[in-house]
């Protein structure tokens, strides 16, 4: 974990903010890959490692790591917004592919939103595309099981 937080607090310098203890945690729980949380999800994972976590600066916190472009938002329906470390896809501007199975989100920015498409007279300022399916684990899970002698028979 000592690596990581050595990575977590260069990054967190590279975008002229103060290390806390907080915004070590959120960016710690939102480093794995395909891993997006909401809000919730955050408080609980850091209630595990802090004893007092305050929804208050842990809303600061998400809007701060926002607005310097360390993580981004994904909504996925008018009651879930899920946060995810940003990478090298600093802006919410591609698809992404949600597994209804798994609840893993990954970003599919070799998938482009073409302004052109748009009616004459339109202009996209941002977009939000959430494409909904089973990932490639889930499928290799579902068609990998053993069916039952019942249900070769029908």
């Amino acid at each position: 974990m000592v690596a990581n937080f050595n990575f977590i607090d260069k990054l967190l310098r590279s975008k002229k903010l103060n290390i806390t203890e907080i915004r070590r945690q959120v960016v710690a729980a939102l480093l794995q890959p395909g891993k997006a949380l909401t809000q919730k999800e955050i408080e609980e994972e850091l209630v595990q490692k802090c004893e007092n976590i305050d929804r208050v600066t842990l809303y600061r916190t998400i809007k701060t790591l926002l607005n310097k472009g360390i993580i981004h938002q994904i909504t996925i329906d008018v009651q879930t917004v899920k946060y995810k470390l940003a990478g090298k896809h600093k802006k919410n501007d591609h698809p992404h592919f949600h597994c209804c199975q798994c609840d893993r989100l990954v970003c599919m920015p070799q998938i482009k939103i073409q302004e052109d498409t748009l009616p004459g007279g339109y202009s996209m300022q941002s977009s939000q595309v959430v494409i909904e399916g089973i990932c490639p684990e889930c499928n290799k899970k579902i068609y990998s099981t053993p069916q039952s002698d019942d249900s070769k028979n029908h």
